[in-house]
């Protein structure tokens, strides 16, 4: 029998590609359009199809917008809840912003929160309802997260060079820019592991292995599009550095944990930049 996986919001761009590549794989997939903050009616929808996993990627953006972060924490607490009670697993998606101004390089799943920022603040505060509410679960923190669409770190970047906006990079801070179709790919297998009956459960990490900080990765960009002939001038960058005081200084994010109970390996993001970068353009003429 395939599982039945519920996906709780495919709007944003991580809820769009996890629902294309589940959709390739056997299962019976769902993703309802429903208020997640109503108990009542996430609890009959949950009792009358029963799913096997419940994936809760609502409103995960890079930066939510303010009714976004109002949501979140009270929509992972109601998730979580009624998991616990069902005995529904629930994979739960959250961000390096938890962290704040610290001065570590990376962190583990040991080290204690102390979000800096608002959109930090919210995630937080919905993991914070998630270990409360009990039950099974994995929240799965993501570092910096690039794709050719959505609001990510390369879009931006891609945007403001396509348009000559003016955009400042900062040389403190520090991250592994990860695939948005990586970050699938973990989750699927993470997925495919608990239909197997993988019993590991708690807070882990995933972002790419290959790190570096703001202004190393616009010029990399910068770069690649001078050898692929796609610069039209030279790209108005203003170096910065500053330490931020709404941004977690490093976005790394120690990947033993997911390593060791699901033996997943980091991917370096690489490889995949011209194609995204091509991805991009294409979509930029097509609107």
């Amino acid at each position: 029998m395939s599982l039945k996986i519920l996906v709780t919001d495919t709007r944003s761009a991580l809820g769009r590609t996890l629902e294309h590549d589940l959709e390739r794989e056997h299962c019976q997939l769902f993703s309802p359009a429903l208020h997640w903050d109503d108990p009542v009616a996430v609890r009959e929808y949950l009792a009358k199809h029963k799913p096997d996993i419940l994936l809760n990627t609502f409103a995960w953006e890079e930066i939510p917008s303010g009714e976004q972060q109002f949501l979140i924490p009270a929509v992972a607490g109601n998730i979580a809840r009624i998991c616990a009670a069902m005995q529904i697993p629930l994979v739960h998606f959250s961000s390096y912003k938890v962290f704040g101004a610290d001065n570590k390089s990376s962190h583990s799943e040991k080290d204690i929160p102390a979000p800096n920022s608002l959109a930090g603040q919210a995630f937080f505060a919905a993991e914070q309802e998630i270990e409360h509410a009990g039950g099974a679960f994995i929240i799965l923190r993501l570092g910096w997260i690039i794709g050719s669409f959505g609001h990510n770190h390369l879009t931006r970047l891609l945007d403001a060079i396509h348009h000559q906006q003016p955009i400042a990079l900062n040389t403190r801070l520090r991250g592994a820019p990860t695939l948005l179709s990586d970050a699938v790919r973990v989750a699927v297998a993470v997925v495919k592991q608990i239909g197997c009956g993988a019993d590991n459960w708690g807070i882990m990490h995933y972002c790419s292995g290959d790190a570096l900080n703001e202004a190393e990765f616009g010029e990399q960009l910068v770069q690649l599009l001078a050898q692929q002939q796609m610069l039209k001038q030279d790209a108005n960058f203003t170096l910065v550095d500053i330490a931020p005081t709404d941004e977690p200084v490093s976005a790394l994010l120690g990947c033993r944990r997911i390593r060791d109970c699901f033996g997943i390996q980091a991917r370096s993001w690489r490889p995949s930049l011209l194609p995204l970068v091509k991805q991009w353009f294409h979509n930029q003429g097509a609107n």
